[in-house]
């Protein structure tokens, strides 16, 4: 009975690297072509929308099973959940979103996406503007239809510099 332990153990771990081999080879990660391209058009529209106050706009690219984590914030999970987010933000400010990727990285069907933004958040009625500027971070998944949606996204504030 011994004997046969090792070289059951043996086949058990080539098989296992074996299976990570193929895993590795199915998953190209790539930085470029028609997904990246997909992905920056769709997070564009979403920022377009947002400038315009479009709800319907923004939700367009998140997946019904999205969460979104803001700074300081329980997470809000579900497209309905965000959608009511919106509707709320969207109906006290109007915003001026200036965003752009910094990096867009594909692995199988999912993509993560690193950007920066700039923005003006101006309240309707009464009150300043406020501007901030920081960082966001997207995880995409893609659709069985083949569009990517944000599945996962967070941001953080960066600090305005010293006076």
């Amino acid at each position: 009975m011994r004997r046969m332990i090792l070289p059951l153990m043996l086949l058990v771990v080539a098989c296992q690297s074996a299976a990570v081999e193929t895993l590795q080879v199915r998953m190209r990660v790539v930085t470029t072509g028609p997904f990246v391209e997909a992905i920056t058009t769709a997070f564009e529209q979403a920022v377009a929308a947002a400038n315009a106050g479009d709800v319907e706009g923004v939700l367009s690219v998140y997946a019904d099973d999205a969460m979104s984590m803001s700074p300081n914030e329980p997470p809000i999970s579900g497209k309905a959940a965000i959608r009511a987010t919106f509707q709320a933000t969207f109906s006290e400010n109007t915003f001026q979103i200036s965003a752009s990727p910094d990096e867009v990285v594909v692995a199988g069907q999912l993509a993560v996406m690193r950007a920066s933004f700039e923005e003006t958040i101006t309240p309707q009625g009464e009150g300043e503007p406020i501007e901030m500027a920081g960082h966001w971070l997207i995880v995409w998944r893609m659709q069985s239809d083949g569009s990517w949606k944000f599945w996962r996204d967070m941001y953080s504030i960066v600090p305005p510099p010293a006076m």
